[in-house]
């Protein structure tokens, strides 16, 4: 009993970093227009605002949880938490759009050092029982940072300016690091002492080939470098890889332990993280833009329709771990969890286009088909989380959290940029409230289309769940 304060101070300290990348990531969305207004910025430096926040997170996540295996994972957890801190600060104080760039590149750096360490610090300290209800909790911190962005940006918006999103990060960032001096056990890879340096310079290459004309393409108008950057993705892609097996060949420590590849659960995770991440998250930006710009809600307004699916969301993710347990796997609940979501986006997509006038849209049913597409999200997150490291050697947890988080950042990125594109080609220029009516709801298709796809690579391994179900039954003393 005496080892339960500090274990759970421990998951605290460190879920609190997660909160905090995942939220500024989205609460930016809501500052946007304050922003703008008050430093007089372009369109593009707004863009810049908060895709340089994205690019540097998503780019360096793999290079950050690398970092921590070398240098040690609390030492890189409290270096991230520093310059995130620091960076946030020079946020808070930017004269210009062109320094807040600047400093949101500075956060998303210090975002990307310490996020990995957080999966890291769950798969070397807590026993394999233990870890499911820390993912479980982890989904859930996910989820709600996500959603939050919206009620917490605009509450602290109305109160004291755009400011204060960045403000807010500063007395918990400084808390979180020296709390994490005292909670936080230090601990290595022995085999990752020096860093990949060649492999740094080629991964980061190939994700900014990838990752910058997926953020920029739609503001840009998908000019003629996009598919040149993407194209050129591959070959440097393939470099990377040929250069990480020959270093492991040679017995070093490569940036990338691709023998993860040959871990099924690691995979097919991966691949319903790519699926899911892609298609969801959008979603919750569409609904925001439909709530204050179709419907004219306030930030604050709008950011309370998000409180039934948030509810949600945590409750079905503190209960997947338990729902895992009694039906063979958490390959099925994130089925289970993508189908659920499914049909979320589907009835919230009818409503929609059963009512083309916006001011008699029905609001009950609209949280309630809102609420059931947060609990889908809460039956995925978790599990899929779980499912990715569930075979993870201790030696590679670094590697893998870098991949698992540099998945979600890329597909997300790629969600937000054809997701985009269906959402404003509908709602144009000068939308109507039915134009953001009929955009949101070809939003929930893509959502919808997404998920489906995340339970189609997890439903064909069913068979598979019910052997290992029934294998615990036979070794369990009770047969229970």
């Amino acid at each position: 009993m005496a080892a339960t304060p500090p274990r759970s101070l421990l998951l605290g300290t460190v879920l609190t970093a997660m909160f905090m990348a995942i939220l500024d990531v989205f609460i930016v969305n809501v500052a946007s227009p304050s922003i703008q207004s008050d430093l007089h910025a372009p369109p593009a430096a707004i863009q810049w605002i908060v895709a340089g926040y994205v690019l540097a997170y998503a780019v360096t996540l793999i290079t950050g949880g690398r970092i921590g295996d070398a240098i040690g994972r609390r030492r890189a957890f409290r270096l991230g938490m520093a310059l995130f801190t620091a960076a946030s600060a020079a946020c808070c104080a930017a004269p210009t759009s062109t320094t807040l760039i600047a400093a949101r590149v500075a956060q998303g750096l210090g975002a990307a050092l310490m996020q990995p360490q957080v999966l890291s610090i769950i798969q070397v300290e807590f026993a394999a029982h233990e870890r499911p209800r820390a993912f479980a909790i982890l989904g859930g911190v996910i989820g709600i940072a996500s959603i939050a962005g919206q009620i917490v940006g605009g509450a602290l918006i109305a109160l004291a300016g755009w400011r204060a999103v960045f403000a807010i990060n500063l007395p918990v960032g400084v808390a979180t690091i020296l709390i994490a001096g005292r909670v936080l056990p230090e601990s290595r890879a022995e085999q990752a002492r020096r860093l990949d340096l060649p492999g740094v310079a080629l991964l980061t290459a190939a994700l900014l080939l990838v990752v910058t004309p997926v953020v920029e393409g739609r503001e840009a108008g998908w000019p003629w470098w996009v598919p040149v950057a993407l194209a050129a993705a591959v070959p440097v892609g393939a470099l990377f890889v040929r250069h990480e097996r020959a270093l492991a060949r040679a017995g070093g420590a490569p940036l990338v332990d691709l023998d993860l590849f040959t871990l099924r659960p690691f995979v097919t995770g991966t691949l319903v993280v790519l699926a899911f991440w892609a298609a969801v998250p959008v979603y919750f930006v569409g609904l925001a833009q439909y709530l204050q710009r179709g419907e004219g809600l306030s930030a604050i307004v709008s950011g309370l329709v998000f409180t039934p699916l948030a509810v949600a969301f945590f409750a079905t993710s503190l209960i997947a771990p338990r729902l895992a347990a009694r039906v063979g796997g958490p390959q099925r609940v994130i089925a289970l969890g993508a189908l659920v979501t499914v049909a979320g986006a589907l009835s919230v997509s009818a409503l929609l286009l059963l009512h083309q006038d916006a001011a008699a849209l029905p609001t009950a049913p609209l949280l309630v088909g809102l609420a059931v597409m947060g609990a889908g999200n809460g039956l995925v997150m978790p599990g899929a989380l779980a499912h990715v490291l569930r075979d993870v050697p201790v030696a590679s947890a670094g590697s893998a959290s870098g991949v698992l988080t540099t998945t979600q950042q890329t597909a997300a990125a790629l969600g937000y940029a054809i997701g985009g594109t269906l959402f404003f080609g509908i709602a144009t220029d000068a939308p109507t409230p039915g134009d953001f009516s009929d955009a949101l709801a070809a939003l929930g298709f893509w959502a919808a289309a997404g998920a489906l796809i995340a339970a189609a690579i997890t439903l064909p391994r069913r068979r598979e769940a019910r052997q290992m179900h029934g294998n615990s039954q036979a070794l369990s003393p009770s047969g229970r």
